[in-house]
């Protein structure tokens, strides 16, 4: 049995960030690490979040070029062939950054094991009456009971142990991100380009340009249509949980609300939902009932204006109402 303060179930830019917090207030942190492959996509950072990544302290990252490359803004080519532009120079920050997930996550890693976070190679199979969580461990087929004050599901989409304590999947609309394109271009140029949209209907795909020449081209498409050749396919459906908080534990980042990962929200709600939550468990090692309705109710009311502004952008359907 094993025993700790946070017990933190994933280990992505949400878990990452939220266990270097907790750990660097004094709070003993456990992170399940399950060793699944690390995401290695380009994201983009828009100009708002950049306020959340300097609350952080984690501007260096940004400014390292092999990490982070500059963003101009997003550049649309609609069905009609229209084009209009999201200039990032007309927000107060001026630029976006492109992030390079692998490198990222990486480097907040080694800064949370700096902090002084324990990793283990462990995954979440199922929970107890207790509140406690029961883990297989990576190398072996040992299982390992953690218990722990509270509980951060940074599981990703999965919400692997919010839905094991009664959460479930509120809103979805399916889609799929295939990777048709991933090459290096010219590792020489490191100037800020334009992330490319280009919609054919009910599919669209993006250009993005990252750090060291690094260029990838998705296709975002419907679960139920086609699926043509790919490198890579990933889950893109924007989705929340009917509640992201309960007694003893939190959801983070995509376990509580998940959105298109390349040009969305993806990686500002996983900083930002780790910032959250952080400042809420180093005032108590428990949320109270009355804390954890306030989060989920946050929420769903950040999930509700990104379904509105994806609305009035892309003329999409909003999947979702409060």
């Amino acid at each position: 049995m094993l025993r700790t303060d946070c017990l933190v179930v994933g280990a992505g830019p949400a878990g990452l960030t939220a266990a270097r917090l907790l750990a660097l207030k004094g709070r003993t942190v456990v992170v399940a690490d399950s060793g699944a492959a690390r995401t290695t996509r380009l994201e983009l950072l828009a100009p708002a979040s950049l306020g959340t990544v300097a609350a952080l302290g984690l501007e260096h990252l940004l400014g390292d070029p092999v990490i982070a490359r500059g963003c101009l803004g997003i550049r649309r080519t609609r069905r009609s062939g229209e084009h209009d532009y999201q200039d990032f120079l007309r927000h107060p920050c001026r630029i976006g950054y492109v992030v390079d997930r692998a490198r990222f996550d990486e480097r907040l890693r080694d800064e949370a094991v700096a902090a002084g976070v324990t990793f283990c190679g462990l995954r979440a199979i199922g929970v107890t009456s207790d509140r406690g969580i029961i883990c297989r461990a990576s190398d072996t087929a040992r299982t390992v009971l953690v218990l722990a004050e509270i509980v951060l599901d940074a599981t990703g989409r999965a919400a692997a142990v919010a839905r094991r304590w009664g959460a479930r999947v509120a809103a979805r609309d399916r889609m799929v991100a295939e990777l048709v394109e991933d090459a290096a271009i010219d590792g020489t140029d490191d100037s800020a380009s334009w992330l490319g949209y280009l919609s054919d209907g009910p599919s669209w795909s993006y250009r993005i340009h990252g750090p060291q020449g690094r260029v990838q081209n998705w296709r975002i498409r419907a679960s139920g249509t086609p699926a043509r050749h790919a490198l890579l396919s990933v889950d893109a459906s924007a989705c929340i949980l009917s509640q992201a908080a309960g007694e003893g534990w939190v959801a983070v980042g995509d376990a509580a609300m998940a959105f298109d990962p390349i040009a969305s929200q993806g990686l500002f709600n996983a900083l930002s939902s780790a910032l959250v939550v952080s400042g809420a468990l180093l005032s108590t090692n428990r949320l109270s009932p009355a804390a954890a309705r306030l989060y989920s109710d946050a929420v769903t009311a950040t999930f509700a204006h990104c379904e509105a502004g994806r609305f009035s952008i892309y003329n999409t359907k909003s999947l979702f109402r409060p």
